[in-house]
């Protein structure tokens, strides 16, 4: 029999499945691949967050801006959370740049806002304390470049 071989390449196949997987896992740090996005174009990510406490755990969706740098906004494209949910730009420094709200099944971008090139940058998503989420509901969110 011939295993030798094969196991190392069912563990290499299975480790490539895992690597693919789209969905962020609440209260995690994602890592959205938008250093090479054209103007105009957006990378989509959804979540199903969870709860500590009496609010929904904060998530947090880190960027690469393109070489050149440009303009971007963050954006909640379906907020299925069943409460308000806030989305935030981040800058480098760790201060909010621009923030918007997404009422209950609704959608929200922050406003534009012009970014130095090669430098990341987060979209963080939370509600608000006393404003926990149902288990098994969802959002969409997404990273788009302007120009």
């Amino acid at each position: 029999m011939r295993l030798h071989g094969l196991l190392p390449s069912i563990m290499g196949v299975a480790a490539s499945a895992l690597l693919a997987a789209t969905a962020a896992h609440a209260g995690q740090f994602k890592t959205l691949n938008t250093g090479g996005l054209a103007a105009g174009g957006s990378v989509q990510a959804y979540s199903s967050p969870q709860n500590t406490n009496q609010s929904m755990e904060m998530e947090v969706f880190e960027w690469p801006s393109t070489a050149a740098g440009g303009s971007y906004s963050c954006n909640i494209l379906y907020n299925g959370t069943g409460r308000v949910l806030n989305m935030s730009l981040i800058g480098v420094n760790g201060t909010v740049i621009n923030s918007c709200s997404a009422g209950v099944s609704g959608s929200c971008s922050t406003p534009i806002a012009a970014l130095a090139g090669g430098t990341k940058f987060q979209c963080l998503t939370s509600t608000a304390f006393g404003a926990p989420v149902a288990a098994g509901v969802y959002y969409s969110m997404s990273v788009q470049r302007h120009s």
